[in-house]
């Protein structure tokens, strides 16, 4: 528990170290390809429909989980096709707000942050729950993939017991992150009238 505890604080550590070079990168780094192009158009559309797919599935999930995290074992609805699906569908938005901004260095510099670091904190999820729930978590390990969704063992109750913050909490989150494509239709003006400077271009 200690250890997870650990890595949690780090993770929202190194998040926020992150921070400053993650705004320099969205704001003066930027694509050298044209406006309305067919590179843009699929870039930019594909990171719409991740954003989206992410934003989803983190919901969905939280209708399960929401504050009972390592305290229940869930294996219903997403957690039924994949174990760790809140990750999953934060990768995804991290991925869909990238290319919404079209910024491939920017992908590059979040995954390398983002991804270690999820899989630091599933692996000692993983040894958590194994504790918490012994020969039932490790029959569930078996069965379900950590992080790819094996769609054919979906399963869910007709009705299931929902956490109001959790979910409120969760709305707040998806409405913040609604905001992210048209600002990056602002950079794109600023950037193509020359109010906002580009330092480097990839």
């Amino acid at each position: 528990m200690e250890k997870l505890r650990f890595l949690r604080k780090s993770r929202v550590i190194i998040l926020r170290i992150a921070f400053a070079p993650v705004i320099f990168i969205v704001l003066f780094v930027w694509r050298s390809w044209e406006d309305h192009s067919i590179r843009d158009f699929v870039v930019e559309w594909s990171g719409y429909i991740l954003l989206l797919a992410g934003i989803s599935l983190r919901m969905w999930s939280t209708l399960y989980i929401g504050q009972r995290k390592s305290k229940k074992l869930i294996t219903d609805g997403p957690f039924s096709m994949c174990r760790n699906p809140l990750y999953f569908g934060s990768l995804l938005m991290a991925v869909g707000i990238a290319l919404c901004f079209e910024n491939l260095i920017l992908l590059i510099f979040v995954l390398v942050i983002l991804v270690p670091i999820h899989l630091l904190v599933i692996l000692s999820e993983e040894e958590q729950l194994l504790m918490n729930f012994g020969p039932a978590y490790e029959q569930y390990k078996k069965e379900v993939p950590r992080l790819w969704f094996a769609f054919s063992r979906y399963q869910s109750p007709e009705i299931i017991e929902v956490s109001t913050r959790a979910v409120r909490r969760a709305a707040m989150e998806m409405v913040l992150l609604l905001l992210i494509p048209p600002l990056g239709d602002l950079l794109e003006i600023l950037h193509s009238s020359g109010a906002l400077p580009v330092l480097w271009r990839f």
